[in-house]
């Protein structure tokens, strides 16, 4: 009797946990479908999602839709590529500005159809955005952090001489991706922004040739309404005017003073100086909307001819020593002695110190030297080789 009863509460224990189940899986069956755009109220829940793939990676693609680029990270391979429009089960990671999913399994992955993309034409229209597509040229491309940034010259704009091109932000950098590149891109438009994202959301079909100017040529082109010179890669040569400072150079054509000149913002600092011939390579030729005045943007420089000699007065060095530091200059003095150094003395009176070799009191002088900073004095001095 008793093997009976407790034979009959195992069969009732079995089946109310077999009805549990089943209804756990039931509910699990069920999950909501929901658009990209509503998953703040699904973290951490299982969803069914649907979107149009605008980029994929190795276990990864990014869906569109609903104004919304989600994240889904995949478990198993799936077949899909760019444009393909998807529906998929899911779990819900975060829901934050990018949403990230996980798939539960490809059994649940079904591709709905192939999408389209609108091409993209300049000059851009304020109500224009969703899933475009572009091809073009790349320019004033740089890296930031894990983003690619820069500029896409549709095709059809090319002579347009002052369209900048369509800004880019690539979500999944690529060394392909240079200066000059010609390229087709997918992505969406958001405020007159293209997002690009994963790997095979830009290809590179090749990249525009550099050309080889001066400053000067480079000026003569442009004013004269020549359009390539604005959205070809150049290599430029010319002189640092003054001591740069942070990312930001400003290059002539001739020393001490050139009529023309250039500013160049560097992707980082390089070791320059005032006075040093440079190569500027790879870059982007901008127009400052605000000052309307050109800017060359580039990642790549080469000193040719280390700094100097620069031939200015000792005044030039006395009323601006900062922007002389690190520069080699050749300057005329008389010798002054006082105390235990020797100081310049320029024709109007300006004074800087002298130190490496020793100089005769009352001696006029034609020394050339390196502008450097004593510690010991907190000022400035003429470093001479003996």
């Amino acid at each position: 009797m008793r093997q009976e009863r407790l034979f009959t509460s195992l069969v009732v224990v079995f089946a109310l946990l077999g009805t549990a189940l089943l209804l756990y899986l039931s509910g699990r069956a069920t999950a909501p479908e929901v658009g990209l755009g509503d998953l703040s109220s699904f973290e951490g829940e299982q969803v069914v999602v649907e979107g149009t793939v605008v980029g994929t990676e190795s276990d990864t693609l990014y869906l569109y839709g609903d104004s919304t680029v989600a994240k889904v990270y995949l478990n198993e391979r799936v077949n899909v590529k760019v444009l393909d429009r998807v529906r998929l089960r899911a779990q819900v990671i975060y829901a934050s500005e990018m949403p990230a999913l996980e798939m539960i399994s490809s059994q649940s992955f079904v591709k709905r159809g192939e999408d389209t993309a609108v091409q993209l034409t300049l000059p851009l229209l304020e109500e224009e955005e969703g899933l475009v597509s572009v091809e073009g040229v790349a320019r004033a491309v740089a890296r930031e952090g894990i983003f690619q940034k820069g500029y896409i010259m549709p095709t059809a704009a090319l002579e347009e001489v002052f369209t900048a091109g369509v800004p880019f932000s690539w979500y999944g950098a690529s060394e392909e991706l240079k200066e000059g590149s010609i390229v087709k891109a997918l992505g969406v438009l958001t405020q007159g922004k293209l997002h690009l994202y994963g790997e095979d959301s830009i290809q590179v079909e090749g990249r525009l040739l550099e050309m080889e100017l001066t400053i000067g040529e480079l000026m003569r082109r442009v004013s004269s309404g020549d359009g390539d010179a604005l959205f070809r890669p150049l290599n430029l040569r010319g002189y640092v005017l003054y001591e740069p400072r942070g990312e930001s150079v400003y290059l002539t054509e001739s020393l001490p003073e050139g009529i023309l000149s250039l500013k160049c913002l560097l992707n980082s600092t390089f070791p320059l100086h005032k006075g040093d011939f440079v190569e500027v390579r790879n870059a982007t030729l901008s127009l400052d909307e605000d000052t309307l005045r050109y800017t060359l943007l580039s990642d790549e420089v080469e000193v040719l001819l280390p700094h100097g000699p620069w031939n200015v007065t000792v005044e030039g060095i006395a009323s601006d020593p900062l922007s002389f530091l690190g520069a080699s200059v050749v300057v005329e003095g008389v010798a002054r002695a006082e105390g235990d150094g020797i100081l310049l003395e320029g024709r109007s009176g300006g004074r800087i110190w002298v130190v490496g070799v020793t100089l005769k009191d009352g001696t006029s002088y034609r020394v050339e030297g390196e502008v450097v900073y004593l510690k010991e004095r907190s000022a400035y001095a003429i470093s001479l080789e003996g």
